[in-house]
């Protein structure tokens, strides 16, 4: 007499797979709407870690540095999802922006580029508001 054969039927097979489908769909992207907010931090600390630097610096000279002059080199934020761009720096005043590289991980970023002045962190259209310095 044989015995009873041990296994998964094809239907339970088909059900099991339908449902690791469906978490999949539903976690992927979830999951990349996560991993692009933490990339943002990487903007957000290098900005204010540069606010910081240029209040050294001015504490110590009479005008605000540009990013050669503070040392930062490659124009790239801290883990590199960002382009630094210094558009202003003077006695009176400096302004930072940190853009998404084009065609970098970032790119499809909602919040878009940020800014940072003397004053402190900028919010707003066109630039990234408050929710997005949030860390």
């Amino acid at each position: 007499m044989r015995g009873i054969a041990r296994g998964f039927s094809l239907t339970e097979l088909v059900v099991v797979l339908a449902l690791v489908a469906l978490i999949a769909v539903l976690a992927v992207p979830a999951y990349q709407d996560y991993l692009t907010s933490v990339r943002r931090t990487d903007a957000v600390t290098t900005l204010l870690s540069i606010h910081a630097m240029q209040e050294r610096w001015r504490a110590n000279d009479a005008d605000y540095a540009t990013l050669a002059e503070l040392g930062w080199q490659g124009g790239r934020s801290q883990d590199g999802f960002y382009q630094l761009e210094m558009t202003d720096s003077n006695p009176d005043s400096f302004r930072l922006t940190a853009a998404p590289i084009a065609g970098g991980v970032q790119a499809g970023d909602t919040c878009g580029v940020f800014l940072i002045t003397q004053d402190g962190p900028q919010y707003g259209q066109p630039f990234a508001d408050r929710r997005c310095w949030r860390r």
